[in-house]
């Protein structure tokens, strides 16, 4: 009998101490020191060019005499809770899409493929994602914030490029709020594709790609362009040429 009571005793002060948690976090959030991603979710801050973006949008699609501060900050919060969003359902991902594939591994050839076509429409959204759940548990615990921060294409890019891991660790190190594009080139010179590697030949289809689209556009009964835009579009069609002539 005297187990028994001590076991409810322990369960009471458990209970007891999760209540008074739970009270306490409901009167911070009752005041407003405590955001729905507390304890939840690692919100990253924004860079100073993503902060001052918002500042342009708000600025731009603004009356002249409106006071946006109040909305900014409301804004750059949201934003950065967005991005914690992302990254916390890419580690979800990437997590269970792990355990599949060893679950499957007892299976034959092309059973994971299969899987990820049936769950998520095709191959290279769920490869993202497990690539970042993988890259993000190899690299130094100090490196998380950054990593959080950075574009996801760029990360995508950066787990997937064969390399020193210490290498792909300067490269998030160094990052302070370049744009995606100017990461993407720095991680390609960093770690150039093999000719004989299948994704070295993805720039060819993107820009077949691009050119088709471009076409469709142009045979569009209600595209009408002025003088003008035809005269831009000339000129970027005789860039293009010069550019491909060189290669």
């Amino acid at each position: 009998m005297s187990k028994v009571n001590s076991f409810l005793s322990e369960r009471f002060k458990a209970a007891t101490k999760s209540l008074s948690k739970m009270t306490s976090l409901a009167e911070m959030s009752s005041k407003g020191d405590l955001s729905s991603f507390s304890g939840v979710f690692r919100v990253t801050p924004l860079s100073t060019k993503e902060q001052e973006y918002i500042a342009y949008i708000l600025r731009e699609f603004g009356e002249e005499s409106q006071d946006i501060q109040m909305d900014l900050q409301s804004l750059i919060a949201i934003t950065s809770e967005v991005k914690a969003i992302q990254n916390q359902a890419a580690m979800l991902h990437g997590e269970r899409i792990k355990k599949a594939g060893e679950i499957l591994k007892g299976y034959k050839d092309g059973a994971f493929s299969a899987w990820l076509i049936a769950t998520y429409g095709n191959r290279q959204t769920p490869y993202n994602f497990l690539q970042y759940f993988e890259f993000y548990n190899s690299i130094s615990n100090l490196l998380h914030d950054k990593l959080d921060a950075m574009p996801r294409q760029a990360v995508y890019s950066l787990a997937s490029r064969n390399g020193p891991m210490e290498k792909k660790e300067e490269i998030i190190q160094n990052y302070h709020g370049q744009p995606k594009q100017e990461l993407l080139v720095l991680i390609r010179k960093t770690f150039p594709l093999e000719k004989t590697d299948k994704r070295a030949s993805d720039h060819a289809l993107h820009i077949v790609a691009s050119l088709l689209k471009a076409k469709e556009f142009l045979q569009d009964p209600d595209f009408t362009p002025s003088v003008e835009q035809k005269q831009k579009i000339q000129k970027h069609l005789q860039s293009l040429q010069t550019l491909l002539s060189r290669k």
